[in-house]
């Protein structure tokens, strides 16, 4: 829309300026304007009216379309790190040195030296950056839909943000440019139709930032909700981001509409969970919204932003190519575009808002649960525990003398404040306090007494790991925080990639813990020369979290 705006109002310029109606002729017009929208280079059928295909090369200078290079991205890269106080490592002049039109497939290209290729990383580094750090900021993200919102509110009041069709805009840019370059005349129906457009893009003309101070002190009534919203925004009586995640990419799942509805059904789930562990506590899936957001560090979603850049060698000026990634540097990401989810909590509750945020911790750490007894055999009070618990005296018990891990890892301590000997315990059956101390102790302290002590503290040990059935990440993906003697039923039938984003890791070469064995801390682990596999081409065949 602004790209269409903007043209409308040079359009506006062009047609009161005698002097440039006479210097503009119609295909002048035209090429102003796809230098704005941007046309792509690379398209078989040449796109663009205003300038040939062997000019092709002037459409990669503004708007570049076909890798993103182009001296929009470099402006605001240089003003918005300036004024945010952010480190541009980016230097835009090291390849505007190097540029040079080559012929590729019959169209002349912009093309660098491939000594510069690293710069095209950092430029694209710089991007992700602007974008995690400020252009998609928790807080700018959910002020900025506040006043969007008092915006459409206030349009019926305030002629000068009244929507307006694209479509109608478009129509009276071809009228000015017939009517500019003397193609055509004026008419009493053209006045008809634009007269209305023209008072509209008048008032549009006149929309600044004032707009936010002239809702947000305004008397009149009808204006009141909008007021309100952007009263919420300066007050920073905003709804609380409870925590955000990286989400897996999914199979069909790459648009963030599609995203953010399965993160949504993901989160409604999670609480409904979360409220059945604490009759105590409820949380209303209504106060929670979600959101998802796309960070590229690259021009195409997902792809390496040097596949579509041209380069050409010292000795060879006139011959262009594309360089390869290992070319470059070995150190280079294997992803280039990612998702964050985050949810947000609507109502004005402290207390309601913390449960939020262990609510999300839980979630996010695997959803560890723990059942609790002070007697033996699962009898007593029972007392469901989903997070980190240093004393017993908050909870509806005060010792454990069995218990029920549910899911996850966790260690009790015998002593308050995670002090004195510890029990280790995967998912399972625990209903005495033999049960517990049969559980290898991870402390140094001498094995436990022939009549065991009930445990008073204890702790959730995240473990996670991600693992692919292809390499570099590829392919069915299994999420798992339990150990697995085979795959059977796991959605994958090996291991051939895998990321450990908590906990440590053992993979095996062979069902049931059969070696090679190979240790995982955590990281990312593309193939399994990766995790140093004898036989690079070897995938793993069962997975166990090391607690020892």
């Amino acid at each position: 829309m602004w790209k269409v705006a903007s043209f409308w109002m040079f359009l506006d310029i062009v047609e009161k300026n005698d002097e440039l109606k006479q210097k503009l002729n119609e295909k002048d017009l035209r090429f102003i304007k796809e230098l704005i929208e941007g046309v792509d280079t690379a398209d078989p059928q040449w796109p663009a009216t205003g300038r040939s295909k062997n000019k092709a090369f002037l459409y990669e200078i503004v708007i570049n379309k076909w890798n993103g290079i182009d001296v929009h991205r470099w402006d605001y890269f240089a003003r918005d790190c300036h004024h945010l106080g952010i480190p541009n490592s980016f230097d835009h002049q090291r390849l505007l040195e190097s540029a040079r039109v080559c012929k590729v497939n019959g169209r002349n290209h912009i093309c660098f030296r491939d000594k510069v290729a690293d710069n095209v990383y950092d430029m694209f580094r710089t991007q992700y950056t602007l974008y995690s750090q400020a252009y998609q900021h928790k807080i700018g993200n959910i002020s900025q839909k506040k006043i969007i919102d008092a915006l459409l509110e206030a349009r019926d009041k305030l002629p000068k943000i009244s929507p307006i069709a694209v479509s109608k805009l478009q129509d009276d840019i071809e009228r000015k440019i017939r009517w500019i370059t003397g193609v055509s005349s004026h008419t009493h129906e053209d006045d008809e139709n634009s007269t209305e457009l023209n008072r509209e893009m008048r008032e549009f003309a006149k929309l600044t930032d004032h707009i936010f101070e002239e809702i947000l002190y305004s008397s009149d009534v009808g204006l009141e909700g909008a007021r309100k919203k952007l009263e919420d925004v300066v007050k920073r009586r905003l709804p609380k981001c409870v925590g955000e995640t990286r989400l897996i990419k999914r199979d069909n799942l790459d648009h963030k509409k599609a995203l953010n509805q399965t993160l949504q059904n993901m989160w409604n789930k999670a609480v409904d969970e979360w409220n059945k562990l604490h009759p105590a506590v409820f949380l209303d899936k209504k106060d929670f919204s979600t959101e998802v957001i796309q960070l590229d560090c690259t021009h195409s979603t997902g792809k390496n932003p040097i596949d579509n850049v041209y380069f050409y060698r010292k000795w060879n000026l006139t011959e262009a190519f594309k360089i390869k990634k290992y070319e470059v540097s070995s150190l280079l990401p294997e992803e280039f575009t990612e998702y964050v989810g985050r949810v947000y909590y609507t109502k004005n509750s402290v207390e309601e808002e913390m449960d939020a945020k262990e609510c999300f911790k839980w979630w996010c750490l695997g959803k560890c649960v723990i059942e609790l007894y002070d007697q033996h055999a699962f009898k007593g009070t029972k007392c469901v525990i989903t997070g980190n618990c240093p004393s017993l005296d908050h909870c509806s018990i005060t010792e454990v003398r069995s218990c029920k891990v549910i899911r996850g890892v966790w260690k009790l301590w015998k002593g308050r404040g995670y002090n004195g000997d510890d029990y280790l315990l995967k998912e399972g059956d625990y209903p005495n306090l033999k049960a517990l101390s049969d559980c290898k102790s991870t402390a140094s302290a001498p094995a436990p007494a022939p009549v065991p002590d009930p445990a008073w503290s204890l702790v959730c040990l995240p473990f996670m790991i991600h693992l692919y059935e292809k390499v570099n990440f590829e392919g069915p993906i299994f999420e798992t925080t339990v150990d697995h003697r085979s795959l059977d039923g796991c959605g994958i039938n090996e291991v051939h990639s895998c990321k450990v984003l908590s906990g440590v890791w053992d993979l095996y070469g062979g069902p049931d813990y059969a070696e090679p064995r190979y240790q995982l801390q955590k990281g990312e682990y593309p193939n399994p020369g990766s995790w140093c596999a004898s036989d690079p081409t070897a995938p793993a065949l069962s997975v166990k979290c090391v607690t020892e």
